[in-house]
């Protein structure tokens, strides 16, 4: 503001577009969506276990387990809002080389996070429910909650870092659509039906269900990504 600074404030350089204002909407529409979609699959793996018997101590054991469920999500969340920018720079700047490699870089760090995150919970299951709650049918609960629940959590990350690749590279309207299929499209008829079916199994069950789908939808996203990124690449001025 003092005119000395090599980027300065103009009053006049503000000039907001719906272009503008929609381009951003929809970039931050998806990460809303993924934490709406999350409160959504809690609240219905609560209404359907409510029948079942032992349903109170099912109930606290989830609610521990989402806590921690939470804090793996965020580590991942967190490493993802470092790689957006990144990746933004380089197709904003029409470096598809150095785009791809911060593609593969965010493929491998959401990997490794994961799996981490995965193991840690797995071979710490007891103790973690432990800290939270030491009724010992709550913990037994909490345990293969726990371990159901990250069985396959690097689709959690492989889904994340997909949907905000694809709102990077202007296709926001996949990257809304990958936003909503692990807890959204995939988990909610299978949370509905399997614990009808097959009682606290199902429940365990579900999510590892909703994540084989969704691993399975971004592995055949990433052909298509990687052409529509180059394709706008070449076409951004």
């Amino acid at each position: 503001m003092s005119g000395r600074s090599i980027i300065k404030i103009r009053a006049k350089a503000f000039r907001p577009t719906w272009n503008l204002i929609k381009t951003i909407t929809m970039i931050g529409i998806p990460t809303a969506v993924i934490q709406i979609c999350l409160s959504v699959a809690s609240s219905l793996t609560n209404i359907v276990v409510a029948p079942l018997p032992g349903a109170d101590e099912i109930i606290a054991a989830y609610g521990v387990v989402q806590r921690l469920i939470l804090i793996g999500c965020y580590i991942v969340m967190g490493f993802m809002q470092g790689y957006q920018p990144v990746a933004s720079y380089a197709f904003g700047a029409k470096n598809e080389d150095r785009f791809h490699e911060s593609v593969r870089f965010a493929l491998k760090g959401s990997l490794v996070l994961t799996v981490l995150v995965a193991l840690t919970y797995i071979l710490l299951s007891k103790p973690l429910i432990m800290l939270f709650n030491r009724n010992p049918i709550i913990v037994e609960y909490g345990r293969y909650l726990l371990i159901a629940q990250v069985a396959l959590y690097p689709a959690f990350g492989l889904c994340y870092m997909m949907t905000i690749t694809f709102q990077t590279i202007g296709a926001s309207r996949y990257g809304l659509f990958l936003s909503m299929i692990r807890q959204g499209l995939f988990y909610v008829p299978f949370i509905l039906v399997l614990p009808k079916l097959f009682g606290i199994v199902g429940i365990y069950a579900t999510q590892p269900a909703a994540d084989i789908l969704t691993i399975l939808v971004c592995i055949f996203s990433m052909k298509p990504m990687k052409k529509i990124a180059s394709k706008n690449m070449r076409i951004v001025k």
